[in-house]
């Protein structure tokens, strides 16, 4: 059996004529498909349009939830704005005044007057991810009007309207595409990162801190006889602390630092710029307010609990992701044979916290 790739015939047409237009159009769809990401995507699409087609100015807007909650503001990208000022102003005070949200705005090409000039609007992307605004103005005509260049003309605005709509079917993707990718690496439970993401997270990190000479801390942190939990009152009550542990340990830390379920009752924080001073100092705040918090494990019934915490920086401690990360696993599992409930951070005396009972020792279980 014969079996060869089909050969692809490639079409003549006379220069500005439509079937050059189609040309145009076929040929910017094969670069666009070729895109990885979302603003490199909707940049090339804009400079396709721009090389390609008499139109006389383009505005890109990133579409943002105002302060107050209410209503959308379009924020205009200063290296993709080429319309004046003042029509860019009167554009963006339209956009403001309907619901873009509507699913009469979110699908396809809407227009609108702005000055005796008529300006097309489309939306690219995902309110809940990257949104943005794609505005330009109606294709000029060249010459005087006849036949031929108004059929030209139809045939320019046709392949405009296609590409926007591939544009606005490729962002929309990327978005489900982005949103996938993030339900991969979130933990279901507590919704914080998960293992798998915690691999990409710090090989990441570790190359932006060794290119800018910076540095970031690792806390690994196991809860302390968190087993008895589950015997005693159950899965779910079980579950229920892992959920507040996990938003104790979000509402402890900054926004820019990240926090990782790295399995069972264990977590790890990624802290971002920090050394192994502020590692410590954050890993005691965390201890402190597990230790301080009372879990409801049943209707007015309440459990204790106390974690051990190991710290780990870089470039101080290591400069390799998979070491870091045992040296702050074994300093965790220090803290357990030393009593539990302490932070000890790599190379220095053991940090004790506050002292245990005798009732409180006998009572932890090792897991």
């Amino acid at each position: 059996m014969n079996i060869k790739p089909k050969s692809t015939k490639t079409l003549v047409a006379a220069p500005g004529s439509p079937e050059a237009v189609f040309t145009q159009m076929i040929a910017g769809c094969e670069a666009l498909w070729r895109e990885t990401h979302l603003e490199s995507l909707v940049t090339r699409t804009i400079k396709l349009l721009r090389s390609n087609f008499s139109i006389p100015a383009f505005a890109l807007l990133r579409l943002e939830t105002s302060e107050e909650g209410q209503g959308i503001e379009a924020v205009p990208i200063k290296d993709v704005a080429e319309f004046d000022s003042r029509i860019l102003q009167e554009i963006t005070a339209q956009l403001k005044l309907i619901d873009l949200k509507s699913y009469d705005y979110t699908e396809g090409i809407n227009h609108l007057e702005v000055e005796d000039k008529g300006v097309n609007f489309a939306l690219l992307g995902d309110p809940m991810h990257e949104w943005y605004g794609l505005v330009w103005e109606d294709l000029s005509l060249s010459g005087p009007s006849s036949e031929a260049s108004d059929s030209l003309h139809a045939s320019a605005e046709i392949a405009v309207d296609f590409l926007v709509k591939q544009l606005q079917t490729t962002c929309r993707w990327f978005s489900r595409f982005t949103e996938t990718q993030t339900l991969l690496h979130i933990d279901d439970l507590t919704g914080l990162y998960n293992h798998r993401y915690l691999e990409l997270s710090l090989e990441r990190e570790l190359k932006r801190a060794q290119r800018y000479n910076s540095s970031f801390c690792l806390l690994f942190i196991d809860l302390d006889d968190f087993k008895p939990i589950n015997d005693q009152h159950g899965h779910l009550a079980g579950s229920q602390v892992l959920r507040e542990v996990a938003s104790i340990l979000k509402l402890t830390v900054r926004d820019v630092d990240l926090v990782f379920r790295y399995g069972g009752d264990e977590f790890v924080v990624l802290l971002i710029e920090s050394d192994a001073k502020a590692g410590y100092k954050t890993a005691q705040r965390i201890r402190e307010k597990i230790q301080q918090t009372n879990f409801e494990v049943a209707p007015g019934r309440f459990a204790q609990l106390t974690s051990s915490i190991g710290v780990a920086a870089f470039p101080e401690h290591g400069v390799e992701k998979d070491r870091l990360l045992a040296m702050a696993d074994e300093c965790m599992y220090e803290s357990k044979r030393n009593g539990k409930n302490r932070v000890v951070l790599v190379g220095t005396p053991l940090n004790a916290a506050t002292p245990v009972t005798n009732e409180e020792s006998q009572a932890w279980q090792e897991k």
